[in-house]
This record gives structure tokens, sequence and C-alpha cells, in this order.
């Protein structure tokens, strides 16, 4: 027997970065699910294009224009949210722009933009939500991070920003975990109308065949939905496929009066992956992690072998 659809009546959603592409996504299949959507986006015509969308089909949606980048714009748009629908319920902190450049040639200028679009950004929007989320014991935010935190070249402030958003997702779970509000991180990867033409490359026909934002929003919208057990976690989203990431530790190498040398002499342990561990926390990083490779009877490290 097929499991019920994933509904979301009586829920209002706001998405960032809404007016086109992979924010577009999110919102028409929220709203296309029953979610009152909160368009957000500086781009007013697009904002009100897809508003137009959702309502022609039947769906709840209004418009908002306000700068996620600044505290009062983000207090702006969670008043309109809340003006027009009451309770907000899942947040989906989209919004970005990217400003490519070689490290060398970024400015403090461009690197506070980045800062204040990513990093910030989503701050901005749940500071004035986080109280109400906590009070009323329910919430669900999706912050998006980006494939470039592994390494992209000409992108040192946009990765920079979009790891600082993964470790700002693992704080807001342990915090809200006691409150019935789950926070989880989506790097997804779709070709939106910005991206460069691969048509030509080796893989341009599947990646145009299967790698848009229509593939991505149903992983996020799962994320979003109350029934979504995961709080803490990041996903890769590529196209169709979805996958769980996680932030791992080698057995390492302990020694009771280190050296550089011994570093050095055990790198190949240090570097070695088997037998690695998930850290859950800080908490549970020290407790599984670190303190097994210390002598507990005698509150001595072990010799090194």
């Amino acid at each position: 027997m097929a499991s019920p659809p994933l509904r979301f009546e009586q829920r209002t959603a706001i998405v960032t970065g809404a007016g086109q592409g992979l924010g577009r996504a999110y919102a028409l299949l929220l709203a296309g699910r029953g979610a009152q959507v909160v368009v957000n986006d500086i781009n007013v015509a697009a904002a009100d294009g897809v508003v137009e969308e959702i309502t022609d089909a039947g769906g709840i949606a209004i418009a908002d224009h306000h700068s996620v980048s600044t505290p009062e714009g983000g207090v702006a748009l969670a008043t309109e949210a809340q003006d027009a629908f009451g309770a907000v319920h899942i947040v989906i902190n989209n919004a970005g722009v990217n400003r490519p450049a070689e490290f060398a040639d970024l400015t403090p200028e461009l690197f506070d933009e980045m800062i204040a679009i990513h990093l910030l950004g989503p701050c901005h929007v749940l500071w004035p939500l986080w109280p109400a989320m906590v009070e009323q014991g329910y919430g669900r935010v999706v912050n998006v991070a980006s494939g470039a935190v592994w390494g992209l070249r000409g992108q040192a402030a946009y990765a920079a920003c979009k790891a600082g958003i993964m470790g700002l997702t693992r704080t807001l779970a342990r915090e809200g975990r006691y409150h019935g509000v789950r926070v989880n991180c989506v790097l997804p990867w779709a070709v939106t109308d910005q991206s460069p033409d691969r048509s030509g490359e080796e893989f341009g026909p599947i990646i145009d065949a299967h790698i848009h934002p229509e593939n991505v929003a149903p992983a996020v919208i799962w994320l979003a939905h109350q029934d979504c057990p995961a709080s803490g976690e990041s996903f890769t989203v590529d196209g169709p496929r979805m996958a769980r990431l996680a932030w791992i530790a080698s057995q390492g190498h302990t020694d009771p009066t280190p050296t550089p040398e011994s570093y050095r002499d055990h790198w190949d342990q240090i570097m070695d992956l088997t037998g690695f561990t998930v850290p859950k926390s800080t908490n549970d990083h020290m407790q599984n992690t670190v303190m097994p490779h210390f002598n507990p009877s005698t509150e001595e490290p072990p010799q090194p072998q």
C-alpha cells in the first residue's frame, strides 16, 4: 500500500531568493502541496511573477521584496509573513549571490557583501522568527550551502560563507531539539538560467536531462516536512540524487609528549580514515572520539605505540 503524499496544509513557509531558479522551484512545490508561501526576492517582478504562478494554480502566496542582507530586512520579512498568515512554520534560507574572484583579487567590501547575504542573511531571517518557533514548539529550517565548500577556485568568499552555514545549522539544531525545531542544510546542484552552457561537455546531456531545480526541490521540501526525522544534518542534492554528508574524524595518533616529529612519523595513521567516527556534536566528539584515547583509570594518556 502506497504511503500518503506529504502535505503542508495549515503551514506557512518563507522561501528567500524565491524569484527564480531553485528558490522558485521550492516555493512552487510547497504551494502545490498546500503550504501558504511567502515568496521573498529583491527582484520585484520575479517575486510577483512566482506569486502569480502559485495563485493561478489555486495556491496561496504573497510576495516580499525585502533584502535579507540587513537585520531590518529580516524583521520586515518576518512581520509581513506573520501579518498575512500568523505563525511561520518553515523557513528555507535560499537567497544568495555569487561574485567569483580569485582570493588575491578579493576586496574586504566584496567579502563583506557575501557575508551579509550568505552567512548573516539566514540569521537576519531567523532572529525575529526563532522565539516564536520555540514558543509554538514547532519549526523546520532548511539552510542552503554549496558544494563549493569542498574547494572551488575563485570561490573563497562564497565557500567560506557556505561552510559557516553548515556550522550554524549544526548549532541551531542542538538548540532547537528541545523545542520541536529541526534544522538541516542542503548543498544543491542544478542548472539554472544563470548556469554556464555545459551541453558540449562529456556529461552535458546527463546534466541537461537531470540536474535541474525541479529535481532538487523534492529533497528540500522533504526536509521541511513535519515527518522528516533529521536535524543538524547536511545533504548533497545533485538533481535527483540525495545523499547524507558527514563530518568525520580519524582515529588519529595520541602522544603524551607530542613533538612535531612524532606527528610526522605517524602521519599515515593520522590520515587513515579506517575506523572513523561521526561526531554528532562537540560534546559527542570529546566523549566518543577524544576521550577513548586516554586511560580513564590513571587519568594519564596511554603510552605511544
